[in-house]
């Protein structure tokens, strides 16, 4: 298997950064040019560091470029770790939604090996699904226990994990 490089679409992390200094604007302006209740203040000043930090997550999500190869799934950015198909001892794909009836929101996955640092990626990365199905191929060659939830949520992708079918 051939390298891919993959990486955030620039179009979901340009709306993530208007979002986070949108919210460090709507927080940090009535601080700086308003006299606010002090229990006013702390919520303005809790949500400036919330978005702030927000902010700081998607320069780090730009910075970073995920290489899937066939052994590995090297994560090379500030915090970068390397995930080693062959080694993998975590894996969960959780679904999260935005809507009542589940129509609208985005899926993550969280995948560490041994020895290395935790990778979270969501479904807006470039590649998500290549990943997942790799990292499903590595969890059935690793014998790893998958949770109920990352099963369902791997068949909603359309990747089964041989020996991890649902028993009625």
């Amino acid at each position: 298997m051939n390298s891919l490089v993959l990486s955030y679409p620039r179009h979901s992390l340009w709306a993530d950064y208007i979002r986070a200094v949108g919210g460090c604007l709507l927080c940090g302006l009535p601080l700086l040019l308003l006299p606010v209740e002090r229990w006013i203040g702390l919520i303005l000043a809790s949500g400036f560091v919330v978005f702030a930090l927000f902010c700081v997550r998607t320069l780090l999500r730009q910075k970073t470029r995920y290489v899937l190869s066939g052994d590995t799934l090297a994560a090379d950015g500030p915090w970068g770790s390397l995930i080693e198909w062959g080694r993998l001892d975590r894996m969960k794909l959780a679904y999260y939604s935005t809507k009542r009836d589940r129509s609208g929101g985005w899926m993550q996955l969280v995948i560490r090996s041994a020895g290395a640092r935790t990778v979270k990626i969501d479904s807006s990365l470039d590649g998500f699904y290549d990943i997942v199905e790799r990292a499903a191929q590595a969890a059935e060659a690793c014998e790893l226990e998958l949770s109920h939830a990352t099963r369902v949520n791997l068949r909603s992708m359309g990747i089964s994990v041989a020996g991890q079918e649902e028993t009625v």
